[in-house]
Order: structure tokens, then C-alpha cells, then sequence
């Protein structure tokens, strides 16, 4: 107590000694400084007014050139596209356009390029007037451009607030700022907006200022003016727009990015809700009819909420995809934009003229597109035919996706998360989702045997119903069982029991150890995602189409970690590196492969793939869709058919491209039909795509190591060396490693042979 008192009278003493010389000191205090501070702002109003006087002729010739373009559109009754040069803004609010390149230096995107669509005052609807009025200069009408009431209302608000919530800046100011200024916050600018304003407010009348304000003015997401704002927000020009959506477009002029509905839903509706209040104030509503148009909007646009609350999700802003001019690779280029945000800021990826070179070859992704498409279309269209009377059928109820990588880099080659990207679709089906991978999983396990040297492709399996551990009993795809069969003919036939068997045989170990590393998993993902379960040689555990293309791609390569990337240099507008995001990966690739080493044995992941050649086989469960064509490259793969056939899955293999395409329902909700398996479905849009990427060039040979395999024709029953003219179904140049390869002759054709030539010779005898 006693230190606080000794406080208190130090404050007191220097408030005391302050203020004696404070009054012995009147005149320095109350005239000289104030006048002095006085004339120093007057001479720096003069000098910025030198500055005004130097730029005036052209900044007014400038004023008057977007004033005739704004004639022009109230001559023809309707608005009309411009350029930056039509107008000739700075570069502040002009916005330069990011580009997307492919590895050709080809463009396949190109967004946020600066358009706008010049509208008449006659097509402006009043309601956004009110509501723009109400909202940024309500005595707009009365003032001559500075408004001291609105500047003291706003300091008053801020005061009370303690922080700015109001701007005192008339609409005449801020068409000065916007066209004239270079939009710093300084006493600078203020003062030589205020002689522009004085200038803008002479020269024309208020419908004039208004208009060009709301023609020019940046609303957020590339738009810029009222009419590309609309067409964003609600896919229709402003004329056609109610009270609430004029609001809504008027609340976003204060601050794009935290009032925008694209950016922001939550505080936009908010402030909504505050305009309309605004122009209830105003007199321009009531308050009843607020209300009702409100809870009229929620509906239309399909506002969502959460249990707080919240505003969630809605159709505004559904229309920004129009903002890309070219768009070759939608699903691709949106996830290349939010990386691109993340980075550098939306501000720089709007207008900051990006330029961004991506791995995706074009051609490639054009046809992937295409063919991608063209197959899901078709189901839909079969599964309409099947159901549509019977079930309400929604387009989206079908849906598929294409990633292709380049296996030895991770170069995403061509990336289709979907059918459309739209207002109703924009998840990405090739990243976002997770479903049962089906039988495409399976070589992983056979993988594991192959390398823990459990089976060869000539191993022999029996084929039968059986119960495992555990009370567990699959079933083969057509309730057909063969008896004993080879290990290659089990997985060109996709066969389950045996898929089964060779996992109970070889564990677990192997198979997770091979999924961890591929995907860089830690401990936790891998247990929370995968049992140690048999249903897991059947692919019951979900991945995504981007990771089956990852956990194939290591198999193709030879066991080696890779990781997919989409995005390899970022320039800024000037040509300039900011980011080289190549290099990082291949240094974080190199660091990986260091310290976890070959994922996968080289010599089995050969023999892996060679046995995945077997699906295109007599034997095959694709032999049919290939049945036709002669290709001059090998290829390999795997289908994968999910329970009730909800899911089709392919997984298909070149020399150089990896490719994994699925095709069904994201959650699985219904079934593409009896019948509809991913052999009849999948592999011909990946046949598709091949004939058509490769029609100019072959990928080659797989590439196979030198050392640890060996090759041998096999008899496919028996798995032994085929015995010549006599066994019929001969598997040409099948892989082994070294050592394993069948060393006897076809035991069961060879019998067969002895049993005739006993037969003859004893026939001949009796003759």
C-alpha cells in the first residue's frame, strides 16, 4: 500500500510540474506550435497539390476516355466486355492473369484475368443503388464529394469500437482512390484524392459518378464491376437480381476478401443481413419485407447451416469457375490454385501474374478428359436405363477419375478428378475419396510372396471353397472354383481363395511394411486405415485413386519411393523463380529413399508385373476388351471389382505410365448393376486412353533389372516347361527370380503324351 502511495504522488508531482509549465509556456503551447504545425501541413498540402496539378490533365483525360466507354453502353442498352486498355487503370487494379503451363509450355489454365462487363445506369437496379448508398455514402446525393458529417461519424465509430468499422470516404473518394491513387494508406494519398474528388465532383454529375463507380470498382475472386460480380456470385447479369442479392454484392465492396460469399460465407451473410438493415434505416425498406426476402434467399441459394448456426455451404459464388478463360485441366488447376494461395496469397495468384509450369503433358490430359468422360457417361446412361424407372437417379450418382503418373519421377502426367467441375461437383474423385480397391490390391500381396519366396507364378494352388481362420470364407467373383491352378493363372483369373491363401501363407509383415513407406504413412494412419485382417487380399481397405496410382507405381519402378507432384517452377510476372518446387521434391525423394531404402526387392517387382500381363491373356479377366487389338508395347495391369459391384477399379501399366482409373459412387451408395465389373467397365477407358496417347510413339519395353531374374515359358496348368507341340496354353518369357524357375517339364501334359504314345504303340501293334 505504502509503494502504491509513493506511486500516486510521483504522478501527481509530474502532472503538477507539467502543467505549471504548460501555463508559464501559453504561447508556445497554444500559438506558436499549432501554427507552426499548421503551416508545415499547408506547405505539404501545396507541394502535393504541385503533384495533383502535374498529373491533372492526364489523369482527367483518363477519366474522360472511361466515361465515353461508359456512353457507349448507354447507346446500345446493354453492357459490352473491356480490357485494361479500354480503361487504362494501373496495374494496382488491373489484375495480370496466372497461367498454368504444361511441360510443353502449353497453357491449360488460365484464371483471375481482369474482365468486366460495362452495364448502363438503366439496367442497374435500384435496389443495389439503395443498397450501396446506404451502406458506403448515404448523403451521396447532398455532399460535393467530401462529407465532414460521415468523416466525424466514422472517427465517433471507431472511437467507440476501438477499431475501424467505418470508413469515411464518400463514393466520389473512392472512384478517386481506385482510378487516381496508388492505394497506400497515407496522408499522401488522402490529400491528393481530395483534389481529384473536388475535380470528379465539377466535371460530372452524380448518376455519372456512380455508374463509373460501380463499373470499376474490385469485388474479389478476378471480378471487377457489378455486372462480373453478379454473373460470379449468382450466374446471372445484375438486372435480374432482388434486394438481398444487391445487398450482398454491396456488402462485399468494403473488403472482398473478408465479405466476399466465395471467401467468406459466414461474415458475408452477416453483413447482408446489416445492409439490409442500412437501407431499412434509409427508408428504403421496411423492416418486415427485410426479413421475408432474407429468409427468401437462404432458400434459393440452398444456404446450409451447422448445429451452431453457422452458415456452412450454399450456390453463391458456385459461377467463379467461369472465371477461367482456359481450363483444360479443371480438377488439376483448382488444386494447383489452392496450393498457389497457400504459398503466396490470394492477392498475388489474382493479380500478381503467375506463371506456373506443371508436369501434365496436355495432349494427354485432353484425352483423359475425354476418354474419362465418355465412359462415365456411358454408364450413366446404362444404369439409367436399368433403374431410371425404378430409382431416382441423379447424375452425380456416378462418377470417376484418371490420374496417370510417370512412376520413376511422380510427374503427375494427366489428373481427371471427375466428370465436371461445377457448382454441383467439385470434389476431387482422384484425391478426396477413399474406396475399397478391390482386386486391384492383389498384386501387392503376391508381391510379398513373390519376395518372401512363398510362390512363384508357377507355383500351384487349389482353388476351392474353403473356411480360414477365423470363420472367414470368400468367394470367387463367379462362384466358379478350378482346383489347383498356377499362381499367374489365379491372378489373371483374379481368383479370391487363393488371393486369401497366399496371404495367410506369407503374413502381413511384408504387405504393410510396403504400403507405410510407399505412402510415407506413419505408424498411427497405417493401423487406424488397415487390418490385420485376410479380407485385406481382397482389397477391402480404402485408398484413393491417387494412392492405388502411388502403391502401382512403386511396384513398376522397381521398389522405389516416389512422390506424385503436379507443380515444378513458379515464375512471377517478370520471369523471376519464387518457387521451385521440382527440386524440393526430388531432394525430399532423394532423403526418403535414403533412409527407408528399396521398398520392394527390383527382381520380384519384376516378376510381379510380369505376371500382371496375364489379365490381357486368354486367361484374363480383360482378355475380351483386348481381345481385338494388336498393341506393339506390352502392357500389364489389374482389375479390381468391389463387393455388389460398387466400385470398379483398374490399375494399368506401361513402360512409362502408371495408370489408375475408378469408376462408381463416392460413398459407395449404390450399385453399378449385375454384371457390371471393372473388366466391362474400367479397362476400356484405359484402353481408350492408351491407343490414343501412344498412337504416334511407343513407351517401349518394361524395364526389368539385369541381375536376380531369369525367363522361362511356362506350361499355364502345370507351371513347368512347356513341352513342345503337346502343351496347348504356354505363358511365352515368364519372369523369375533366379533359381525359381521351373526346372522340369510339363508333368501333367507330359503323362497325357505317354499315355497316347503307349496307346498308338499298342494299336499299332494289334495291327
Amino acid at each position: 500500500m505504502e509503494t502504491f502511495n509513493q506511486f500516486l504522488t510521483k504522478v501527481f508531482d509530474f502532472i503538477q510540474i507539467t502543467a505549471g509549465w504548460i501555463l508559464a509556456h501559453k504561447k508556445v503551447v497554444f500559438i506558436y506550435i499549432p501554427c507552426g504545425l499548421v503551416l508545415l501541413f499547408s506547405l505539404y498540402v501545396g507541394v502535393v497539390y504541385i503533384s495533383w496539378k502535374g498529373d491533372r490533365a492526364e489523369a482527367l483525360q483518363k477519366l474522360a476516355r472511361y466515361k465515353r466507354l461508359i456512353d457507349r453502353t448507354e447507346e446500345i442498352r446493354k453492357g459490352m466486355t473491356f480490357t485494361s486498355k479500354d480503361v487504362e487503370v494501373t496495374a494496382h487494379v488491373v489484375d495480370i492473369p496466372t497461367r498454368i503451363y504444361d511441360r510443353n509450355n502449353e497453357i491449360i489454365g488460365e484464371f483471375f484475368e481482369q474482365k468486366r462487363d460495362i452495364v448502363p445506369y438503366s439496367q442497374v437496379p435500384k435496389f443495389l443503388i439503395q443498397a450501396v448508398i446506404a451502406s458506403e455514402d448515404r448523403d451521396f446525393y447532398s455532399h460535393r464529394g467530401i462529407n465532414p458529417k460521415g468523416i466525424f461519424r466514422a472517427l465517433v465509430m471507431n472511437i467507440l469500437h476501438f477499431r475501424v468499422v467505418q470508413g469515411g470516404s464518400t463514393i466520389t473518394q473512392q472512384l478517386a482512390k481506385v482510378l487516381f491513387t496508388d492505394m497506400g494508406r497515407t496522408i499522401k494519398r488522402k490529400i491528393y484524392e481530395m483534389f481529384c474528388t473536388f475535380d470528379i465532383e465539377e466535371r460530372y454529375d452524380k448518376q455519372d459518378i456512380l455508374l463509373m463507380y460501380l463499373n470499376l470498382i474490385y469485388f474479389g475472386n478476378g471480378a471487377y464491376g457489378v455486372e462480373a460480380t453478379a454473373k460470379m456470385f449468382f450466374g446471372q447479369g445484375i438486372e435480374g437480381l432482388g434486394e438481398v442479392e444487391c445487398a450482398m454484392i454491396a456488402a462485399t465492396i468494403s473488403n472482398p476478401l473478408l465479405y466476399s460469399p466465395i471467401s467468406n460465407l459466414e461474415n458475408s451473410i452477416k453483413k447482408t443481413k446489416r445492409i439490409l438493415q442500412s437501407m431499412v434505416d434509409a427508408g428504403f425498406l421496411s423492416r418486415a419485407r427485410a426479413d421475408y426476402l432474407m429468409r427468401r434467399f437462404l432458400i434459393r441459394w440452398n444456404v446450409s447451416f451447422n448445429e451452431r448456426g453457422v452458415p456452412v455451404s450454399s450456390l453463391i459464388g458456385s459461377f467463379i469457375y467461369s472465371a477461367y478463360r482456359i481450363n483444360r485441366a479443371p480438377f488439376f488447376n483448382e488444386q494447383i490454385r489452392r496450393v498457389l494461395v497457400e504459398k503466396f496469397g490470394e492477392d498475388a495468384v489474382k493479380r500478381g501474374g503467375l506463371q506456373v509450369y506443371t508436369t501434365i503433358d496436355g495432349r494427354k490430359q485432353d484425352i483423359a478428359l475425354k476418354v474419362l468422360r465418355d465412359g462415365i457417361k456411358k454408364e450413366r446412361g446404362i444404369y439409367t436405363k436399368r433403374y431410371g424407372k425404378s430409382k431416382k437417379v441423379d447424375e452425380e450418382d456416378i462418377q470417376g477419375a484418371l490420374v496417370a503418373l510417370d512412376p520413376f519421377t511422380g510427374e503427375i502426367i494427366a489428373y481427371v478428378g471427375g466428370y465436371s467441375f461445377t457448382s454441383t461437383n467439385q470434389h476431387d474423385h482422384a484425391a478426396q475419396i477413399h474406396r475399397q480397391p478391390g482386386s486391384s490390391f492383389k498384386p501387392i500381396v503376391y508381391l510379398a510372396a513373390i519376395e518372401a519366396r512363398d510362390i512363384t507364378p508357377s507355383t500351384r494352388l487349389r482353388d476351392e471353397r474353403e473356411t480360414f481362420t477365423g470363420g472367414y470364407s470368400p468367394r470367387n467373383y463367379d462362384n466358379k472354383y478350378y482346383g489347383e491352378v498356377t499362381a499367374h493363372f489365379a491372378l489373371a483369373k483374379s481368383l479370391n481363395v487363393v488371393a486369401v491363401r497366399i496371404l495367410e501363407k506369407t503374413g502381413y509383415s511384408r504387405i504393410f511394411d510396403f504400403i507405410q513407406k510407399s505412402l510415407d504413412l506413419s505408424d498411427e494412419e497405417l493401423n487406424q486405415r488397415f487390418g490385420r485382417t485376410l479380407s485385406l487380399a481382397l482389397g477391402t481397405y480404402e485408398i484413393s485413386p491417387m494412392e492405388s496410382a502411388v502403391l502401382h507405381a512403386v511396384i513398376l519402378n522397381g521398389g522405389d519411393f516416389i512422390k506424385p507432384y503436379g507443380i515444378k517452377l513458379v515464375k512471377d510476372y517478370q520471369g523471376v523463380v519464387v518457387w521451385n518446387n521440382e527440386e524440393g521434391v526430388k531432394n525430399e525423394v532423394e532423403r526418403t529413399r535414403n533412409r527407408v531404402g528399396k521398398i520392394a526387392d527390383p527382381a520380384a517387382c519384376a516378376v510381379m508385373v510380369s505376371m500382371m500381363r496375364g489379365i490381357f491373356r486368354p486367361e484374363g479377366t480383360a482378355y475380351f476388351t483386348v481381345k481385338n487389338r494388336n498393341f506393339s508395347f506390352p502392357i500389364a495391369g489389374k482389375t479390381g471389382t468391389t463387393s455388389n459391384f460398387n466400385d470398379a477399379w483398374f490399375m494399368g501399366y506401361t513402360a512409362d505410365l502408371v495408370t489408375s482409373i475408378w469408376i462408381g459412387n463416392k460413398r459407395g451408395a449404390i450399385s453399378l448393376g449385375q454384371g457390371r465389373a471393372a473388366a466391362v467397365i474400367a479397362v476400356p477407358i484405359w484402353i481408350q486412353f492408351i491407343s490414343q496417347i501412344y498412337r504416334d510413339q511407343s513407351p517401349g519395353n518394361f524395364r526389368f533389372p539385369e541381375e536376380g531374374i531369369s525367363v522361362q515359358s511356362i506350361c499355364l496348368q502345370s507351371g513347368n516347361v512347356p513341352i513342345e507341340k503337346v502343351c496347348k496354353d504356354v505363358v511365352p518369357d515368364e519372369i523369375f527370380l533366379s533359381g525359381t524357375e521351373p526346372g522340369t517339364y510339363c508333368d501333367i501334359h507330359h503323362e497325357e503324351n505317354s499315355e497316347n504314345r503307349e496307346e498308338k504303340e499298342k494299336t499299332d501293334a494289334d495291327k
